[in-house]
C-alpha cells in the first residue's frame, strides 16, 4: 500500500507538470465569472469584451516564462562522465586466459556438425 501511494503521488506530480497549461485553462473556464467581475483589468469598462481573458493570458505567459527558465537551467548544467573503472574496483584478467574456457567447442580443428537440411546453399 505504501509503494502504491508513493507511485500515485509521483504520477499525479508528473501529470500536473505535463498538463499545467490545460489545468490553467480549465481553472479559468471554471471560474470565469469570478475572474471577470473581480480580477479583470478591464472590469470597470463595461464595453470591453475581455471577460477575464486578460488574466488567462497573463497566467499562460507566466507559465511559459517559467518553462523557459527551467529549460535554460537544465541546459546550462554540465554533463559528468563516469567511468566504470572508477565505480568498480576489480582486477582485469587477461583475455588469453578466458578464451580457452569460453570456446571449448572450438578446440578441435574440425568443422562443427550442422544440419544440412536447414543450412544448405540455395538450389536451382
Amino acid at each position: 500500500m505504501y509503494k502504491q501511494s508513493i507511485a500515485l503521488l509521483f504520477l499525479f506530480a508528473f501529470l500536473t507538470q505535463m498538463f499545467s497549461k490545460a489545468i490553467i485553462v480549465g481553472s479559468f473556464y471554471a471560474n470565469q465569472s469570478y475572474i471577470a467581475k473581480n480580477l479583470c483589468e478591464n472590469r470597470k469598462k463595461p464595453k470591453s469584451c475581455c471577460e477575464g481573458k486578460c488574466q488567462l493570458k497573463k497566467r499562460l505567459n507566466k507559465e511559459t516564462n517559467e518553462d523557459k527558465q527551467n529549460s535554460e537551467r537544465k541546459a546550462s548544467k554540465e554533463s559528468e562522465v563516469l567511468s566504470t573503472i572508477t565505480l568498480y574496483n576489480h582486477q582485469i584478467t587477461p583475455i588469453s586466459e578466458n578464451i580457452s574456457t569460453c570456446f571449448l567447442a572450438l578446440e578441435s580443428d574440425k568443422p562443427i556438425d550442422r544440419s544440412y537440411s536447414i543450412f544448405h546453399p540455395p538450389g536451382a
